[in-house]
């Protein structure tokens, strides 16, 4: 038997998230992996920093088809995850693509009262993905990994209760995922906000080969951040697995 206050500790520390289900591309999905974005009225598809070649959608989430439990995450409107596969080696390496602000990647919020349905043009992009739409959501309990653990611990825990408590852990889920506590493939990494220099908070993870066919260096992890002061400010990271 779990001691209360381990019990406890544990229910404090845990965070719904959601393991997105996806099927055949659907007409008219604002919800999906792939395929073509929504644009503001008379904007092009956004391109590359480095290449300036057209980068590709990887994930666009509508905010009204995320589960009722986190529809306020990342404000009202369509969330969009663009990145450079162009296979340019100088966006990935000099581009240093897998950091945070790269130019070699976009992720943005359209508001609600733009984003009326202005679907862009398609675009030669070699390797294009196939489009995948969203057709629900699997919730899960997550809790923090060990890094994150120890940091979120109080001071005056006994170190034998600390141990007890990252021993009965669970380690967060890997994969694709909405919400939740990152799985960290390396180590913790929130980057900063360039605006009020304060941690960003996590939203979206996308796990290679999970359901895009897409590497992040070695088996990667790239997870997506918000300014929780600033919402218009999102980033995306990634790390490769060790």
């Amino acid at each position: 038997m779990l001691p209360e206050e381990i019990k406890h500790k544990l229910a404090t520390l845990s965070r719904p998230g959601w393991r997105p289900r996806v099927g055949p591309a659907v007409p008219g999905a604002r919800s999906k992996f792939g395929g073509l974005p929504l644009l503001k009225e008379g904007e092009s598809w956004p391109c590359c920093g480095h290449c300036h070649q057209p980068m590709q959608l990887f994930v666009q989430l509508d905010s009204q088809d995320v589960p009722v439990d986190g529809r306020a995450a990342f404000g009202d409107g369509v969330l969009q995850v663009f990145y450079c596969t162009n296979g340019e080696e100088d966006c990935e390496v000099l581009g240093h693509a897998h950091l945070p602000f790269s130019d070699a990647s976009l992720v943005r919020v359209i508001p609600r009262q733009q984003a009326g349905g202005f679907d862009a043009l398609p675009v030669g992009i070699p390797d294009a993905f196939p489009e995948q739409s969203l057709t629900g959501w699997q919730r899960v309990t997550d809790f923090p990994d060990h890094q994150e653990t120890a940091a979120l611990n109080d001071d005056d825990m006994p170190d034998g209760m600390v141990a007890l408590l990252q021993a009965h852990r669970p380690a967060p889920r890997p994969g694709d995922k909405f919400l939740g506590w990152p799985h960290w493939v390396k180590e913790v990494a929130y980057p900063s906000c360039p605006c009020c220099e304060k941690p960003m908070k996590f939203i979206l993870q996308l796990d290679s080969t999970d359901t895009l066919p897409f590497w992040f260096g070695n088996s990667g992890c790239a997870y997506v951040f918000q300014c929780e002061n600033s919402p218009q400010i999102l980033a995306m990271s990634w790390e490769s697995r060790p």
